[in-house]
C-alpha cells in the first residue's frame, strides 16, 4: 500500500540539502577571498623585503665607494709628507742648530790708548754640523778679572761677521778668528795685561749655502 505521506516526506528531506549546498557555495568564495588577501599581504611583504635589501646593498656599495675614495685621496697626502721629509737647506740657523762650536779662546794682547783699552783675542770654531756656511756671526764678550780668580766683570763686547766667498766656504774642520774689543778705561780697573782679562765667544747666526 502506498504511503501517501512518502512524497511529502521526500520533499521535506530535500529542502535541507539545498540549503546546505547554498551554504557551501557561499562559504567557498569567502575562503578564497581570505586566501587572496593573505597572498596579497605575503606578496607585499616579499616586495618590501626585496626593496629594503636592495637599498641596503646600494647603501653598502656607496659606503664602500666612499671608503675607496678616501683611501685614494690619502695616498697623495702620504707622498707629500714623504717629500717634506727630504732635507732642505734653511736660510739661517741659530746657535743650537748650526753645529758650529767655539773650541778655544785666547787673549794675546791688551793695549791702552788715551781713555780706551783694547783687548785683542783669538778664538777657534769647529764646524760639526751638516751644513756648509757662507756667512757666520759671532758675539765676543770681554771680562776683567784677576789671575787665579773665578770672579770677573763684563767690560765690553763686539760682533764678528765673517762672509766667505763662493770658492772658500766654511765646509768642515776649524776656523780661527781674531777680534778687537775696545772699551773705556773707566770700565775696568784691571791692568793692561792678558792675564787680567778673559773673553767668551758664541755663535749668534749662521747662513748655510
Amino acid at each position: 500500500m502506498t504511503d501517501p505521506l512518502r512524497p511529502r516526506d521526500r520533499d521535506a528531506n530535500s529542502t535541507p540539502a539545498v540549503g546546505r549546498r547554498r551554504l557551501l557555495a557561499a562559504t567557498v568564495p569567502a575562503l578564497l577571498a581570505g586566501c587572496l588577501v593573505e597572498s596579497s599581504k605575503g606578496s607585499a611583504d616579499g616586495t618590501g623585503g626585496a626593496t629594503g635589501a636592495g637599498e641596503a646593498d646600494a647603501g653598502g656599495a656607496e659606503t664602500d665607494g666612499a671608503t675607496e675614495s678616501l683611501s685614494d685621496g690619502d695616498e697623495p697626502a702620504a707622498q707629500s709628507e714623504g717629500e717634506s721629509d727630504e732635507e732642505s737647506v734653511p736660510e739661517s740657523v741659530g746657535p743650537d742648530g748650526s753645529g758650529l762650536v767655539v773650541t778655544a779662546t785666547e787673549i794675546f794682547e791688551v793695549t791702552t790708548d788715551g781713555f780706551e783699552t783694547t783687548v785683542r783675542a783669538r778664538f777657534t770654531v769647529e764646524n760639526r754640523g751638516r751644513f756648509t756656511y757662507g756667512t757666520v756671526l759671532f758675539r765676543v764678550d770681554a771680562y776683567a778679572t784677576r789671575p787665579s780668580s773665578s770672579e770677573r766683570e763684563a767690560v765690553g763686547e763686539t760682533y764678528v761677521r765673517q762672509q766667505y766667498t763662493s770658492d772658500d766656504r766654511f765646509v768642515d774642520g776649524t776656523e780661527q778668528f781674531v777680534v778687537d774689543i775696545t772699551f773705556r778705561n773707566s770700565a775696568s780697573a784691571a791692568r793692561a795685561h792678558p792675564d787680567w782679562y778673559e773673553v767668551d765667544a758664541a755663535v749668534r747666526r749662521a747662513e748655510p749655502v
